[in-house]
């Protein structure tokens, strides 16, 4: 079963800032190994011009995903990661994000002006301790 973070543009963005986002979240998803969630990434072109991405939360990798990413000089990657991208993204280049995930009825919340709504923030950046919470249950 995947569970998947989802982030749209709230307006349509023209193609030289839609290839200059896409320049800025790969070079930000460098500095991560991305062990508990996939870095920022956007889909194909949507039909309406918004941009459309999503990550997905890995609350438990697998142990030899774990060793790799320990032989590299990297952090992990977090849900919590991910938000901060958007939200430099959305800084830098005065895009807002609005969030939502499998489990929602809609958005959960948004960026706006590079600030997480506080709901977005609980939701999604409580997916980083996930993984913990259930290695102290025994949960594997």
């Amino acid at each position: 079963m995947g569970f998947t973070v989802y982030y749209r543009s709230t307006e349509p963005v023209a193609q030289e800032e839609r290839d200059a986002i896409q320049k800025a979240a790969s070079a930000a998803n460098r500095a991560r190994t991305w062990l508990s969630c996939e870095p920022v990434h956007f889909f194909a072109d949507s039909e309406d011009g918004h941009l459309l991405g999503g990550s997905k939360p890995n609350i438990m990798p697998h142990p030899n995903d774990v060793a790799a990413a320990a032989q590299v000089d990297l952090p992990d990657g977090t849900t919590r990661d991910m938000l901060e991208i958007l939200c430099q993204l959305s800084r830098d280049h005065a895009v807002n994000w609005e969030i939502s995930h499998d489990e929602s009825d809609g958005p959960v919340g948004y960026i706006l002006a590079g600030v997480c709504d506080e709901e977005v923030s609980v939701q999604i950046g409580a997916l980083a301790h996930m993984g913990d919470i259930l290695g102290e249950l025994g949960i594997e």
